[in-house]
C-alpha cells in the first residue's frame, strides 16, 4: 500500500513538472526579441495609432501646401425669384408701392491666390448677371463683368502667411519626428512585455525543477530518517517544501498564462498560440559619449523642434495681438469691364470701366487699458514660453547624461549579473551533493537555492535594462550608435 501511495506521488510530481513544458494550446511558436519588436513596429495597435496621427498631419501639411496655390470657385444664384409690392423711389424723388414680379440670376466665376508676401487675396473674376421681369411688360436685360481683378486685405500690421509659412513645414517635420519617437516607445513596451513573459516563463522552469528536487530529497530523506540520520523536523520542513513548490507552480503557470497573453494582445498576435520566448543573444556594447549623444539629440530630437515650435507660435501671438491693438487698415480695389444690354451678344459692345477702392481704419480711442493688457499677456505668455524651452532644455540634457552614464556602467553590471548566475547554478549543485552527505543543513540548502533564484532573475532583469537603455537612447537622440546612422522609418509621405 506505502509502495502504491509513494508511486502514486512520484506520478502526479512528475506531471507537475512536465506541465512546465506542455503548451497551454496545440499550436506552438517561439519568438525572439527583434521579432517582436518588429512584429509591435508593423502591427500593433500602438503602431496603427503612431501612424494615423503621422497622417492626421500628413494631411494638415497637404491642406497648407494647397492653400497655397490658386483656387477656382463658382458660386451663384439660379434664380431668385420674387413676387411682391416693394417700396421704390420715382425720378420725381417721391416714393411709391408697386408691384413686381421678377427673378434674379446671378454667376460669379473667380480665380484667387493667397499672396504670402503681402498677406492678401489676389483674385480673377468673371461675372454674368441677368433679370427676368414678368407680366404685362416683360423684359429680360443682362449684365456682365467679364474681367476684374480684385486685391483684399483684412489688416496690413499682420500677417498669417508668413506666420503659417515658418509653422507648417516645421510642424510636418516634427510629425516625422514624433513617428520615429513613438516606434522606440513601441520598442521599449514591447521589451517590458517581452521580459515580462521571459522571467514568467523562467520562473515556472525554476520552480519546476524546484519541485522535483524537493521531492527527490524528500525520498531520500524518508530512508535516511528511517536510519536515524535525519530528524523528524528536517523530514517536516521537506515535505513543506514540496508542498510549497506545488503551491508556486500552480500560481507561476498563472502568471505565465497573463504574461503571455499580454505580449501576444499588444504585438496583434493570436493569444490562443502557445509563444516560448527565446531568450535574446548576450547584450553587444558599442560607445555613445555624452558630447556626440547631445548633439545628435541636438540635430533630430523631436524635442528641439517642440521647443522652436512653441517659440514660433508664442512670438506669431505677440504680433497677432500687438497688431490688432494699433490702427488697422483694411484695404479693397476692384478694376474690371462690365456692361448692360438686352441680350447677350450686344453685352460685349462697348464695355466700360469699372473701379473701386476702398480703404478703412480702425483705432482704439478709450479702452480702459484693454489694449495694452492684451500685449503685455502675450509678452508674458512668450517669456514664460522661454522659460520653459530653457528648463526643457536642461531636463533634456540631464536625462541623456543620465542615460549615458547608466550604459557605461551597464557592461560591468551585466557581466557580474552573468557571473552570479552561474556560480550560484554551480554552488547549488555542490550544496545538493552536500546536503546529501549530511554536511550541511536543509536551511543551508534553502539558501543556496534562493540565490540561485535571485541570480537567474537578476541577470535578465540586467539583459532587460540592456534593452530598454538601448532603445531609450536611440529615442532621445533618433540615432542609432550602433549601425551609425539617423533612425529613418519608411512611410507613406505627400509632401
Amino acid at each position: 500500500m506505502k509502495t502504491m501511495t509513494c508511486i502514486c506521488r512520484k506520478m502526479i510530481v512528475m506531471l507537475l513538472v512536465a506541465s512546465s513544458y506542455v503548451p497551454l494550446t496545440l499550436a506552438q511558436r517561439a519568438i525572439d526579441l527583434q521579432e517582436a519588436v518588429l512584429v509591435a513596429q508593423r502591427q500593433s495597435l500602438s503602431y496603427k495609432i503612431a501612424l494615423n496621427s503621422h497622417q492626421s498631419s500628413q494631411w494638415n501639411y497637404r491642406s497648407y501646401q494647397i492653400s497655397r496655390k490658386p483656387a477656382l470657385y463658382l458660386e451663384g444664384t439660379v434664380p431668385n425669384y420674387s413676387r411682391s409690392i416693394n417700396k421704390i423711389t420715382l425720378s420725381t424723388g417721391e416714393d411709391s408701392f408697386v408691384s413686381q414680379n421678377q427673378a434674379y440670376s446671378s454667376v460669379y466665376l473667380s480665380l484667387q491666390q493667397n499672396i504670402t508676401a503681402t498677406g492678401g487675396i489676389l483674385s480673377l473674376g468673371y461675372r454674368l448677371n441677368r433679370i427676368d421681369v414678368f407680366g404685362t411688360n416683360s423684359s429680360v436685360s443682362y449684365s456682365s463683368v467679364p474681367v476684374s481683378l480684385a486685391y483684399t486685405q483684412n489688416t496690413l500690421g499682420y500677417n498669417q502667411y508668413k506666420w503659417l509659412k515658418k509653422t507648417e513645414p516645421l510642424r510636418f517635420e516634427l510629425a516625422d519626428r514624433k513617428f520615429a519617437s513613438d516606434m522606440e516607445d513601441i520598442g521599449l513596451s514591447t521589451i517590458d512585455k517581452f521580459f515580462n513573459l521571459l522571467l514568467a516563463q523562467t520562473q515556472k522552469a525554476l520552480t519546476a525543477k524546484n519541485l522535483a528536487n524537493s521531492d527527490t530529497l524528500l525520498q531520500i530523506a524518508k530512508e535516511r530518517f528511517k536510519l536515524g540520520t535525519v530528524g523528524q523536523s528536517e523530514l517536516l520542513q521537506l515535505r513543506l517544501n514540496v508542498l510549497e513548490a506545488q503551491k508556486a507552480l500552480t500560481q507561476d503557470s498563472v502568471d505565465l498564462f497573463l504574461a503571455r497573453q499580454e505580449l501576444a494582445r499588444y504585438l496583434n498576435l493570436d493569444p490562443e498560440v502557445n509563444w516560448m520566448i527565446s531568450l535574446p543573444e548576450d547584450a553587444s556594447f558599442f560607445v555613445v559619449g555624452f558630447p556626440e549623444a547631445l548633439e545628435r539629440a541636438k540635430n533630430n530630437s523631436q524635442e528641439v523642434l517642440k521647443f522652436r515650435l512653441n517659440r514660433l507660435e508664442a512670438e506669431q501671438h505677440v504680433a497677432e495681438v500687438t497688431a490688432a491693438n494699433k490702427v488697422q487698415f483694411r484695404i479693397s480695389a476692384n478694376f474690371g469691364l462690365s456692361n448692360t444690354a438686352p441680350n447677350l451678344p450686344k453685352l460685349f459692345d462697348r464695355m466700360e470701366n469699372q473701379q473701386n477702392l476702398s480703404i478703412g481704419f480702425s483705432m482704439p480711442i478709450l479702452d480702459w487699458g484693454n489694449a495694452s493688457t492684451k500685449r503685455r499677456r502675450a509678452e508674458a505668455d512668450l517669456s514664460m514660453v522661454e522659460h520653459q524651452i530653457e528648463q526643457e532644455q536642461v531636463e533634456l540634457e540631464q536625462e541623456i547624461a543620465l542615460q549615458v552614464s547608466r550604459w557605461s556602467l551597464l557592461p560591468q553590471q551585466l557581466g557580474v549579473a552573468r557571473e552570479s548566475r552561474e556560480i550560484s547554478e554551480e554552488n547549488y549543485v555542490l550544496e545538493q551533493q552536500r546536503f546529501l552527505r549530511g554536511a550541511i543543513t536543509l536551511n543551508d540548502l534553502n539558501i543556496a537555492r534562493v540565490n540561485r533564484e535571485r541570480s537567474v532573475t537578476a541577470y535578465y532583469e540586467a539583459l532587460k535594462v540592456y534593452w530598454q537603455l538601448y532603445f531609450t537612447i536611440r529615442k532621445l537622440t533618433l540615432y542609432d550608435f550602433e549601425k551609425k546612422g539617423e533612425l529613418k522609418y519608411v512611410i507613406n509621405k505627400s509632401r
